[in-house]
């Protein structure tokens, strides 16, 4: 499937901070909250991000990485 706008600019973030929260994630890239759990949720589901701790944090997979320097 193809990213969205808001899909690429969470992939984007994470690519440049390595990891985050989705709170941080939602401030750094003007989108809201809720919609960045909602989409980070899909993108660990498509395998582009990865749940780092209990405590919700994401970073890019490798298939994320490569998602993030091809398409980005």
């Amino acid at each position: 499937s193809t990213l969205s706008t808001a899909d690429r600019r969470i992939l984007q973030h994470l690519s440049a901070a390595g990891a985050d929260y989705p709170g941080l994630i939602a401030s750094n890239t003007g989108l809201h909250v809720p919609f960045v759990e909602r989409r980070c949720v899909a993108l660990e589901a498509a395998g582009l991000l990865e749940s780092v701790s209990g405590e919700v944090i994401y970073r890019l997979t490798e298939s994320g990485r490569r998602v993030s320097r091809s398409r980005l």
